[in-house]
């Protein structure tokens, strides 16, 4: 599904390209607005796919994913255009 660029939205990142079809697949159905797309550079130079998702606040897409034992990297927050994404939860 193709997203506008709606603020706040919140990128997140995975260990692999599996873990982010699992994701995928966890959203599917849900409601939740959601598109796989290459890892932007300003968060990693490294390649690979990253979820954008937008309509959910930080709380939920934090709990989402703890709820559903989701694998990931990191959870970015894209508060307005033109800022900088900020660091919301990272795997320690």
């Amino acid at each position: 599904m193709k997203l506008t660029e709606k603020y706040p939205f919140f990128m997140i990142t995975f260990p692999s390209v599996h873990h982010a079809l699992k994701f995928e697949s966890k959203l599917k159905g849900t409601g939740i607005n959601f598109q796989l797309v290459p890892v932007p550079r300003e968060i990693s130079s490294s390649c690979g796919v990253a979820a954008k998702v937008e309509g959910m606040i930080e709380n939920e897409i934090c709990d989402f994913i703890e709820k559903n034992s989701i694998e990931y990297d990191a959870v970015y927050a894209y508060d307005a255009p033109k800022q900088k994404p900020r660091l919301v939860k990272a795997i320690e």
